[in-house]
């Protein structure tokens, strides 16, 4: 079959042969040694019903268990009795053994739960790999396609989205007519260094709960073990930020970029774990509730969106008749409450299509025309 268009976006994977045809290479760490999400891995599907009934006290979507003979963890599949089992295998080229894992099965569960193994499927943990380009002409990439994540607190699928949602009005604005020749350009310029903050940070998680340290009395019916098992405890609830990383999943900030206009302004600290709401250029809008308890971002509109934020009397026109010129569509948006005016921190503020803050500013530039070139690429 013969498919012929404008741009191609290769979204095929960590095999990508849309990138293999472009001669791409990932560049990155290889991953390194350790007991647990470190190397060559396999997960197993299992079908174990009796682990609700003998072992699982409280219901939850992932299970970890550490003793001196094995670390792996168990992700829930259908909340019936089917899971997930992840294990580590000895070298890259190990084919899984069925009767290897079922023991090591039963020394994670420490309870004969008549488990069924329904297949056996092996990958790689500890990868922190991003491409060395994006892509070239009007060819493009996306997703794991471009970087490949340690599978720690969804990372990598949200990273993939926020790809798209970077790519995806970039390619409508230029099939639209009114994105420049440089706006494509501008992809990679965002969304790279982003692919190498995020892998690192997923990195990171990994290696600290495939490091921890195993007391050997762990399992020891004494104040010993019980000490080791309380010691345990107050290491693994650290790793709860693996899961409210929100800096990571919320925080993408784009200062470098040559479609933001800065204007000066100070971003705020790159955080992984914690989220600073802020409308300093390059970064996310700020959320906010509104009156009727809609979302701000409920009412952006599906080109740009022009914040009016302090004065509703303030004069756009200049502005709105730049945009239709150039074929932009714009949205000009009157929150009407002071809290959005003190969140954004001037009376207006310019929102791309991503929902990235692009401008803002007390007034209105001298020369609108010239802004919203540069934000849609036509000029640096």
């Amino acid at each position: 079959e013969t498919l012929t268009g404008a741009y191609l976006v290769g979204c095929d994977g960590a095999q990508s042969l849309v990138r293999k045809k472009l001669a791409i290479r990932y560049q990155g760490e290889t991953p390194e040694h350790q007991d647990f999400m470190g190397g060559p891995m396999v997960s197993t599907h299992v079908r174990a019903p009796g682990l609700y009934r003998k072992v699982l006290r409280t219901r939850a979507w992932q299970y970890y268990a550490l003793n001196p003979d094995i670390r792996g963890n168990i992700v829930t599949v259908d909340g019936r009795g089917e899971f997930l089992f992840n294990t580590r295998l000895t070298t890259l080229d190990e084919q899984p053994d069925a009767a290897r894992i079922a023991s090591a099965f039963h020394a994670l569960v420490g309870e004969d739960v008549g488990p069924e193994f329904l297949g056996h499927w092996t990958w790689t943990a500890g990868q922190a790999l991003v491409a060395e380009s994006f892509g070239g002409g009007r060819v493009l990439l996306a997703g794991d396609a471009v970087h490949l994540f340690t599978p720690v607190g969804g990372f990598g699928m949200n990273t993939g989205v926020d790809d798209a949602a970077n790519l995806g009005w970039k390619l409508a604005a230029r099939m639209h007519g009114w994105g420049g020749p440089k706006l494509l350009a501008s992809y990679e310029n965002e969304r790279r260094p982003i692919a190498l903050r995020n892998t690192q940070a997923a990195k990171t998680l990994g290696k600290s709960i495939g490091n921890l340290p195993i007391d050997a009395a762990i399992e020891d019916d004494s104040p010993a073990g019980d000490l080791a098992r309380q010691a345990a405890v107050a290491r693994l609830a650290l790793f709860g930020e693996e899961f409210h990383c929100l800096g990571i999943q919320l925080g993408a900030r784009y200062d470098a970029s040559p479609i933001v206009v800065a204007n000066g302004a100070t971003p705020p600290a790159d955080d992984p774990v914690n989220y600073t709401p802020s409308a300093c250029p390059g970064g996310r809008a700020p959320h906010l509730w509104c009156a009727d308890r809609t979302s701000l971002f409920d009412h952006f509109g599906r080109g740009f969106t022009l914040l009016k934020l302090g004065n509703a009397a303030l004069d756009t026109s200049a502005l709105e008749a730049a945009a239709r010129a150039r074929g932009i569509p714009l949205t000009v948006l009157v929150p009407g409450m002071s809290a959005a005016r003190e969140l954004y921190a001037s009376d207006f503020a310019l929102i791309r299509p991503d929902q990235h803050v692009a401008w803002r500013g007390n007034s209105l530039p001298g020369n609108c025309d010239a802004l919203l070139a540069q934000l849609s690429g036509w000029q640096s």
